[in-house]
């Protein structure tokens, strides 16, 4: 019997995490070569003094049945809880089990395991990643809607991908044991996974994309709207030196990211300026990439912001 056991981490969303687990629980387990599936998840929960998960995990195991763990991680930012639950959740499946990630903002589909393990043994793949696609709690502005601000790439299904996110994935948990570390606690709020994966990736282990493997996540008020989407484009732009440097070395991560800088802010001062007769979506747009560029920079020349948000809300 092969054994699969998804991590969830979690801070103050209650209702968030009920959804994700009452759609967990929904999901067909499909039999595989070696017998049933069993599905088991971690909720870490990154608030000693909040008992909702503890109160949530009891009403779904008693409503549903499903086998859910809940462990406390003190230590806020989204490295520790994610080592601390994929740790537990490799000690659940074991060397020849999978383990895997899915948000406490989202709910998993219907057919959404199947199809992940059905793409993951036909392409013989150790990572197997899918789309996220958003659902808004509120009508969000039409600018929003008109940029394409939350809108995901289209990818054919079978298509290799240099990394993966923990907001939708599964994967061998025998890989753990080719890294000495796993979530770097240098990115407080974003770019861990990315980082994590792409190591996984440098190591030879195939990541691949099942496009028909839909998770939904839902966006609050609070982030549909243009400070929020410009704040977290200078964050994304602070992880890219610490990003580049497992890759490329510390040299090129730093010549690469600084000769980009001012590309994106020269860029972004264009489309903001074009803005003014295009309409708001291209002002936010020229914007975030302004502070796209801010960003690469910032994670080049200070240690202390790299990988860190750019506002303690975010």
């Amino acid at each position: 019997m092969t054994c699969l056991a998804l991590s969830i981490s979690t801070l103050h969303r209650p209702d968030g995490l009920e959804r994700v687990l009452r759609s967990l629980a929904e999901q067909e387990r499909p039999p595989l070569e070696d017998g049933p599936l069993e599905l088991r998840v971690v909720v870490v929960n990154n608030d000693p003094e909040d008992s909702s998960p503890d109160e949530v995990a009891d009403r779904i195991r008693a409503e549903t049945g499903l086998t859910i763990d809940v462990l406390v991680e003190p230590r806020r930012g989204v490295a520790p809880p994610r080592n601390r639950g994929i740790g537990r959740a490799a000690e659940l499946v074991g060397p020849d089990g999978l383990v895997g990630f899915v948000d406490d903002d989202e709910e998993t589909t219907p057919g959404w395991l199947v199809e992940m393990l059905r793409i993951k043994r036909d392409h013989r793949a150790e990572i197997v990643t899918g789309p996220v696609i958003p659902r808004f709690e509120e009508d969000p502005p039409d600018w929003i809607v008109e940029g394409g601000f939350f809108d995901k790439p289209a990818r054919p299904t079978g298509e290799e991908r240099p990394w993966a996110f923990t907001n939708n994935v599964i994967f061998d948990a025998a890989l753990l044991q080719r890294l000495d570390t796993w979530f770097d606690e240098g990115f407080l709020r974003l770019s861990e996974d990315r980082h994590f994966f792409q190591r996984l990736a440098r190591t030879g282990a195939r990541i691949v994309w099942a496009a028909d493997a839909v998770v939904v996540d839902s966006i609050p008020p609070a982030r549909a709207n243009a400070g929020w989407l410009v704040r977290r484009m200078r964050t994304v732009g602070r992880c890219v030196a610490p990003l580049r440097r497992d890759i490329d070395g510390p040299f090129i991560a730093i010549v690469a990211t600084l000769a980009k800088a001012p590309v994106w802010m020269t860029i972004g001062a264009s489309t903001t300026i074009a803005g003014v007769v295009a309409g708001k979506a291209w002002r936010v747009r020229g914007r975030s990439w302004i502070a796209y560029g801010v960003g690469l920079a910032e994670g080049v020349f200070s240690s202390g912001l790299a990988g860190r948000p750019a506002s303690s809300s975010d």
